[in-house]
């Protein structure tokens, strides 16, 4: 056999060059500075790339035999195998530190109480991307390791020793001493006039709760977690091996479920499962999450440590389909954010390489979307055709074992005494959810639209506003019909919450989708389906969305809607088919009172308008009449000043529109020559 790079082993100076790539890492994370993240960050991309190629054997080399090629610029350099297992050595020993004084910080938090005094000796942020960069520099390191077994089972019991710690922490939960409960207070009050007095007596139910402040550590435990199922389900043989060490652990308690089928998945089932209790771990947790499952620029925004590749390998596995439907919305909403990651930031332009996966995210938010809807009993918005609906309560199928049968009985128990814990909050929380007055949901509604500006390009924002204000308000004075979504049998906060979590993953999948196919590099003008001779990206979108036409198009809201699209019909047939239905479920959630599903129609509304703006690069197919009878007919006085104001308004975010599309139109002419 040739080797071609054999005078790399008679050139003592190349020979040096070569072993000082890996040593120079070893010294730095050595330093009394310890390894930093920029580091961790490139010696991270270099042992990805190490891994992705197979180890070359060169016997002439003398001991050290084994060598991986890699390439730096136009020179190729060898790393033998003696590095890396020094380097191995070191990483691990260091992760090991690192783990141990973050959770030694953790428990000191508990047992003091004083958060704001450990955080001065600790620095919670940049230690925790540390660790998060060190784990998975570790866990890729096992992949190198195949030809040392004695170190791939000692630094792979040290991963499985940190995942089980964080397996079994038991986080100090809500104190119940914290909760007062006041079942009824009476009082009178007289007013005493000239001539009359008048007594009156106001009764108080109320409940006040004394919650401890989210613990600061929770984030970053869950990052780490995020960081094993990533690593694991990126680079699948990481799972062999994790498999391979835990069935000869000495521990008492193995961490994985040992099934024939599904084996790889199945054993990051525990990962994601002990993700979801910590995450709820904190009281505060069950005030919080509501307000996640809708599409807000949101302050605290932590981008999950999960990449889209591997939650979408969760997403689409049928074993996902029996998790508790509250886990099953955690995780939903998960992959939501990881979507969402750079979205609408100034400046950041769609990842158009990630098309397939977008439009991977789209396609099961919709079939999860029509499977769920059929399971919810709404008399007055039936599901539509019965073989679409028992079509897509197949996906997943019932030949799989269950979700449950892949998580350990401990942590099923902590599952279920979560669950158990929202539901009985569930009615102490809605007076939380619920706005006081209908005005007060509808200008939420409408105040809405216009903090999500950030997503909506300068050209159409004042548009899309107007248009979705116009629904809103019609949807809105819908109040023939007083159906809630629910369940068959008792009502469910599960439903409602995975059903929200569905939409904030069905309108960052679009908006996504929509996003890549309108950007056009650098030009600085968007594209249209006009630019293209063909697009097989939008027939799928349309093909993903037609399975809307199945629902039946029957509320006053929809048929009002459906008369004022008449004047364009042959133009976005898929996509009023949608908004029609979107349109209809939004006035239900009207009559639920509760502002995040609300917010979370009118999202996937946003996403759906980038959608006809892409199809005939303007909304004059949506531009109502709204001084029209067939319009006005049924809207509440309060609201129709309102919308007057609104599409009244001529503001110089109108004017810079509309110098946008003019820029717009003369850039594409130039493009054309």
């Amino acid at each position: 056999m040739d080797f071609p790079k054999e005078r790399h082993f008679n050139n003592t100076e190349n020979q040096s060059a070569n072993s000082q790539l890996i040593r120079n890492f070893i010294c730095s994370i050595q330093s009394p500075q310890g390894p930093k993240p920029p580091l961790l960050k490139r010696l991270y991309y270099l042992l990805v790339h190490l891994s992705s190629n197979s180890p070359i054997c060169y016997p002439r080399a003398g001991p050290d035999s084994t060598f991986w090629d890699i390439k730096i610029g136009r020179f190729g350099v060898w790393v033998p195998f003696g590095d890396i297992s020094c380097l191995s050595d070191v990483l691990f020993k260091e992760l090991s530190q690192a783990f141990k004084q973050f959770l030694s910080a953790l428990h000191g938090i508990a047992a003091s109480g004083d958060i704001g005094q450990a955080s001065l000796h600790f620095d919670i942020q940049a230690n925790a991307e540390q660790l998060n960069l060190l784990l998975r520099c570790c866990m890729v390191m096992l992949n190198l390791l195949v030809n040392d077994q004695y170190r791939l089972l000692r630094n792979g019991q040290i991963l499985l020793d940190i995942l089980g710690e964080l397996c079994s922490l038991n986080l100090v939960q809500e104190n119940e001493e914290n909760i007062i409960g006041i079942e009824k207070v009476s009082r009178e009050f007289t007013y005493k006039g000239n001539d009359c007095a008048t007594s009156l007596t106001e009764d108080i139910i109320a409940s006040l709760h004394f919650v401890e402040p989210v613990d600061p550590y929770l984030p970053f435990l869950c990052s780490l977690l995020e960081v094993f199922a990533d690593e694991l389900l990126v680079h699948e043989q990481l799972i062999e091996y994790f498999k391979l060490i835990d069935s000869g652990s000495s521990a008492s308690r193995k961490l994985f479920m040992c099934h024939s089928s599904h084996g790889d998945i199945g054993n990051v089932i525990e990962i994601i499962s002990t993700h979801f209790c910590l995450s709820f771990s904190d009281g505060k947790a069950f005030e919080i999450f509501p307000n996640g499952l809708f599409c807000l620029d949101r302050e605290n925004f932590r981008a999950p440590e999960l990449s889209l590749t591997a939650s979408l390998v969760l997403l689409l596995n049928p074993l996902m389909i029996s998790a508790p439907k509250f886990l099953h919305a955690h995780l939903i909403s998960l992959v939501s954010e990881t979507i969402t990651i750079g979205m609408g930031l100034e400046n950041m332009r769609p990842d158009v390489r990630l098309m397939d996966r977008y439009l991977s995210a789209l396609e099961r938010s919709v079939m999860l979307y029509v499977k769920h809807m059929s399971t919810l009993q709404m008399n007055d918005f039936p599901a539509g055709d019965e073989d679409y609906v028992l079509k897509s309560n197949k996906y997943g199928g019932n030949s799989h074992p269950s979700f449950e049968s892949y998580i350990q009985p401990v942590t099923r128990e902590k599952i279920n005494n979560l669950i158990s814990k929202l539901d009985n909050s569930w009615q102490l929380q809605l007076h939380d959810m619920f706005l006081t007055t209908k005005s007060d949901l509808a200008t939420s509604s409408i105040a809405y639209i216009k903090e999500s500006k950030h997503i909506l390009d300068i050209s159409f924002r004042d548009e899309i506003t107007s248009i979705l204000s116009c629904i809103i308000l019609k949807a809105f004075s819908y109040e023939g019909y007083h159906t809630a979504l629910h369940a068959t049998g008792d009502k469910s906060p599960q439903d409602i919450y995975l059903l929200a979590s569905i939409l904030k993953l069905m309108s960052c999948s679009l908006l996504q989708t929509i996003s890549c196919l309108m950007d056009n590099g650098n030009s600085g003008c968007l594209k249209t389906l006009t630019d293209f001779s063909s697009c097989k990206e939008y027939d799928s979108i349309v093909g993903i969305i037609s399975c809307f036409r199945q629902f039946k198009v029957c509320l006053p809201v929809q048929m009002s809607l459906c008369g004022m699209m008449e004047s364009h019909p042959a133009q976005h047939k898929e996509s009023k088919l949608m908004l029609l239905h979107l349109s209809g479920l939004l006035s239900l959630s009207f009559s639920t009172g509760l502002d995040f599903l609300v917010k979370g129609c009118i999202s996937t509304m946003i996403s759906l308008m980038h959608l006809f703006v892409f199809e005939d690069g303007n909304l004059h197919a949506l531009q109502f009449d709204y001084r029209s009878d067939s319009f006005s007919s049924g809207l509440r006085p309060d609201y129709w000043s309102m919308l007057q104001a609104i599409v009244g308004q001529k503001s110089s975010l109108t004017v810079a529109s509309k110098f946008q599309k003019i820029q717009t139109l003369y850039l594409r002419s130039l493009l054309a020559f």
